[in-house]
């Protein structure tokens, strides 16, 4: 089960060249983006001459790699440039840039950006689209004058975690003197509390005008509220935005659980973190001293959603990667990319649960899985297929708490964008991985 908010914009690959006789390495270029491979592109990049389309691609990759403050800087003026020169490039970096500002919390910056884009050109965007980016601006008027989030106290904390009903991760934090669960979810692009959580706590809430929508597909009203102050341990989270659903909305029901979520610690407040560690036993360990990870699978951003380089049957593969998922799940596009498999692929109905209620839809069964994360491998059995979805997409499946928990611990560390299953170095301890092996 993941949240995903639909408040971000879509970043994602730039699209194929159509300026007039481009160039074999502009070519190549929009084709390594498109298909997630950052060291080709960071490579061929380095062949292009430099202006505008060079300065482009650069901030695509280094916004993807979240080098967000070197993003910030390049692509405010390359965009200009672009614009100028009425370069295809020039809506691509636009997004780029819309959610680079929205991922450092420079809500003035977003609600600005947007408002110059729809006010200078208007009469060339598709009325889909633009009726879109009207909606995204009466939003981001709501955020402007919101304040920078921040971390603040100590470096280092040790806190205790605990499995919920649904077989995800809980955390106990307090607010205001009230004490409530939070689920870790790296798969929510914003954290969230439920209406009666915000009134506990006693927030100031803002209409927002907009929906989100979690992995269920269901979509349902949300608002806003800040949290100046959220101790996890000895670290302090400040001014960290949440989103507010009714009740309902986070009341998970199914026959074999019927849980109430008060509230979700999403991806934008976990990567404030640095670097955190979950043990299988439960230990969650925050770190912002801690040398930055050199092993591990490496990590990129799509807009707020972490995707994961592992290995599938041997093929460079990427998956995002969701806390706040309790199993791994296969997209469309992992049937359209092992279509030799697909015999051997029993059909069930499969029924996920998530923000809004849950849903329900027919699925084929990988009956192995084996993922190479970093130095390590999980392997999992029985894992869902969907039939139905973006079948041309780079990013195969979702890797959620079945696979993350494989090797007894998994790391995430922010600053060099890597994910560690396991420990750096092996050692002996108490808790026997499962399913899994260390790679050659």
């Amino acid at each position: 089960m993941a949240f995903r908010a639909i408040l971000t914009l879509a970043v994602a690959a730039a699209p194929a060249a159509a300026a007039p006789s481009p160039s074999a390495a502009v070519l190549r270029v929009d084709a390594a983006l498109e298909r997630w491979d950052m060291a080709e592109a960071r490579s061929l990049a380095a062949t292009m001459p430099p202006g505008a389309d060079r300065c482009a691609v650069e901030g695509i990759i280094t916004s993807r790699t979240n080098q967000l403050e070197t993003a910030a800087k390049l692509l405010p003026p390359c965009l200009a440039a672009l614009e100028r020169n009425r370069s295809h490039r020039a809506e691509t970096v636009f997004e780029t840039l819309l959610n680079t500002y929205l991922r450092r919390g420079e809500y003035g910056k977003h609600y600005a950006l947007l408002a110059r884009w729809l006010g200078t050109r208007r009469e060339h965007i598709d009325p889909n689209r633009l009726s879109d980016l009207r909606d995204q601006l009466a939003t981001a008027a709501v955020l402007r004058d919101l304040p920078k989030p921040s971390v603040t106290g100590r470096q280092t904390a040790t806190l205790r975690t605990y499995l919920n009903v649904l077989g995800t991760r809980t955390i106990d934090l307090t607010v205001r003197d009230v004490t409530l669960p939070w689920l870790i979810d790296t798969g929510a692009n914003f954290s969230v509390v439920s209406e009666s959580a915000a009134r506990r706590l006693r927030l100031e809430v803002r209409d927002a005008g907009y929906h989100v929508a979690g992995s269920t597909g269901h979509a349902v009203t949300a608002r806003l509220a800040v949290i100046d102050k959220l101790p996890v341990g000895g670290v302090i989270l400040r001014n960290m935005m949440a989103i507010v659903v009714p009740d309902e909305a986070l009341r998970i029901r199914a026959p074999h659980a019927d849980y109430r979520i008060d509230a979700v610690l999403g991806l934008p407040a976990l990567t404030q973190f640095g670097r955190f560690r979950i043990e299988r036993e439960g230990d969650m360990t925050i770190n912002r001293d801690a040398p930055p990870l050199r092993s591990g699978a490496l990590l990129f951003m799509n807009e707020l959603t972490p995707l994961a380089e592992v290995e599938i049957a041997g093929r460079r593969s990427l998956m995002s990667i969701d806390t706040g998922a309790n199993r791994t799940t296969l997209y469309a596009s992992y049937a359209a990319s092992f279509t030799d498999r697909a015999r051997l692929w029993p059909r069930t109905r499969d029924a996920t649960l998530g923000l809004g209620g849950i849903s329900d839809a027919e699925t084929a069964l990988e009956p192995e899985l084996t993922i190479g994360v970093g130095a390590a491998t999980v392997a999992e059995h029985g894992v869902p297929v969907a039939l139905d979805g973006d079948r041309a997409s780079p990013i195969l499946g979702n890797l959620g708490q079945s696979g993350l928990s494989a090797r007894c611990s998994y790391t995430f560390d922010f600053r060099s964008m890597r994910l560690l299953l396991g420990d750096e170095a092996p050692k002996a301890g108490t808790c026997r991985p499962n399913d899994s092996q260390d790679r050659a």
